[in-house]
């Protein structure tokens, strides 16, 4: 009897840039891979992050064989915490690094624990009837893993994130030998990075970073703040080696800098003295041209620490004229806004600040077009599926594996709730499924949805009105409603308004009694009213919340 097709689905990472999550299934059993997160945008009012939806495999949560982590950044393995919560007897795969990280984060999860099993580059093991081999690939963070998953219908290769970066930090190239081994062998199935596939050439080696925080800090006079991801660990490693070798201290700052250091350092992936680190309250003892401040804060987090210090809001950091500010980190889309507010606020406090569009202090983790064109022609896929990008960066990586020779006919561009099923070599596309969002508010998970959302938004937008309407046994209103209004009117133009608004329900509702109402029909005629009255009144449609109190 022959082995039931291999099936991919895709839960988040597709037609995006994070949440990236998918499963494997071979004779019954499923894999995950990765468990990432999101972070909400000017959209998402009041949201903290963004899951993937994984309510599909609730009820097939005794196959569910285990996780693997292709490596350490929290759009890759944020989600494991509340994925934990629902899968707990899951082990987790992963390397000594991407596991000590997630640990980390488990930490801040009370009740929330793991099995974790450490894997390394070059390793073969069987979870399962999963037979995995790992593959080392260079990315802006250590120890990241490409994953071969050999099938009884053949080999399912996914790149994770990766690019070719010839002279890393670590000395570690992506492995292009072992991946050609595997395209000699035949990989029936190729998934992919395309977050860089519409950007032409190669992106540059980490180590031109260097070189730029090298020149920055030789010509900086006072403090040099630097901010970069606190997962970046190669780009804290120049950033270091940098002020040292200008005889600086090093001061981290920021929760998940002081997280993230120390458990980097203790693995063997950053290397610095004791003697070289100051903690952030001997700062201001030591000369400002012996300082370095390495902080989170890149993409202008309102409450990250370069934040606070431009809008001078840090309870221990002033800046000042003479100080240099180095933003070593790409601008993700949606962020320019807030990144080009911090800029400016850091700029009237005098300091100097030395970004991507003016200095090489960025290069990306990810693959650009002459490096994917040159993976394809060493792996030799017989099918492809771009993954991990927005929906214009895997439609051009698609035509990259046209040109390099796979058929279009076996390049399948999907989109989180798609599937494809692999059986004896061929692939084709299976039945989708529901693959939503899930949004983590406060200590909420999953109750607020989009309608919260669009509520949300108008209030935000247009305001909030409340009719507070008194009522006897019968229904019948008693004396006059009460209405009050947030963010619709300033209060100098609020009393007017509200007086007439306070009127015309009651003239309303009144005449509803006369109709034998109900509280529901109340209600409804009050939101009716109102939104009539000031969209005739001020041209805004705030939200109207009617609430019923019996007398």
């Amino acid at each position: 009897m022959s082995s039931p097709p291999v099936q991919v689905r895709f839960f988040g990472g597709l037609g995006e840039i994070g949440a990236n999550m998918a499963t494997i299934e071979v004779d019954g059993r499923i894999l995950v891979l990765d468990t990432g997160l999101t972070f909400p945008d000017a959209e998402h009012h009041g949201i903290d992050v963004i899951l993937p939806d994984w309510s599909a495999l609730r009820e097939r949560a005794g196959d569910i064989e285990a996780v693997v982590l292709t490596h350490g950044h929290e759009d890759h393995l944020g989600a494991l915490p509340f994925f934990l919560r629902d899968f707990p007897d899951v082990p987790v795969y992963g390397t000594s690094l991407t596991n000590g990280l997630a640990e980390s984060k488990l930490t801040e999860h009370s009740g929330v624990q793991g099995e974790f099993r450490e894997v390394a580059a070059g390793e073969r093991h069987q979870v399962g009837p999963f037979d995995l081999e790992f593959l080392r690939v260079t990315h802006s963070i250590p120890e990241g893993l490409a994953t071969a998953l050999h099938t009884p219908h053949g080999t399912v290769l996914h790149s994770g994130d990766f690019k070719l970066d010839q002279t890393p930090i670590d000395a570690h190239p992506t492995d292009l030998p072992h991946f050609a081994e595997l395209g000699d062998d035949g990989i029936a199935l190729l998934l992919a990075d395309s977050t860089n596939a519409d950007t032409p050439g190669h992106v540059p080696s980490e180590r031109t970073v260097g070189k730029t925080l090298r020149q920055v800090f030789g010509d900086a006079e006072g403090r040099v703040v630097v901010t970069t991801f606190a997962s970046h660990i190669h780009r804290v490693q120049q950033v270091v080696d940098a002020a040292v070798g200008a005889g600086r201290k090093v001061c981290f700052v920021g929760r998940s800098m002081l997280r993230i250091m120390p458990i980097a350092r203790d693995l063997g992936v950053l290397d610095y003295d004791d003697e070289d680190v100051v903690q952030l309250h001997e700062v201001d003892r030591l000369p400002p041209q012996q300082v370095t401040l390495v902080c989170t804060g890149s993409q202008g987090e309102p409450f990250a620490a370069l934040s606070l210090m431009a809008a001078g809001r840090h309870r221990q950091v002033t800046l000042d004229h003479g100080d240099t500010v180095v933003m070593a980190s790409s601008v993700i889309p949606g962020n320019e806004s807030a990144i080009y507010r911090t800029i400016n606020g850091l700029t009237r406090r005098g300091a100097r600040v030395v970004h991507t569009g003016s200095a090489d202090v960025h290069v990306s983790g990810h693959a650009a077009a002459d490096e994917l064109a040159f993976f394809h022609n060493i792996v030799r896929a017989q099918a492809f599926v771009p993954v991990h990008g927005e929906y214009r960066h895997m439609v051009a990586h698609a035509d990259i594996a046209a040109d390099c020779g796979v058929p279009r006919d076996r390049i399948f561009v999907c989109e989180n709730g798609d599937s494809v099923l692999l059986e004896d070599g061929d692939v084709r596309v299976g039945q989708s499924f529901d693959a939503g969002r899930v949004f983590v508010d406060g200590l909420g998970i999953g109750d607020v949805g989009d309608a919260v959302l669009r509520d949300r938004g108008a209030m935000s937008e247009e305001g909030v009105c409340v009719a507070v309407i008194t009522v006897d046994a019968h229904a019948r209103l008693v004396g006059t409603p009460q209405v009050v209004q947030q963010g619709v009117v300033s209060a100098e133009r609020a009393e007017p308004l509200i007086t007439k608004a306070a009127e015309e329900l009651a003239t309303a509702l009144r005449g509803e009694e006369d109709r034998g109402s109900e509280p529901s029909l109340l209600r409804r005629q009050a939101v009716e009213t109102l939104r009539r009255y000031w969209r005739e009144q001020t041209g805004r449609r705030p939200v109207i919340l009617p609430v019923i109190v019996d007398h």
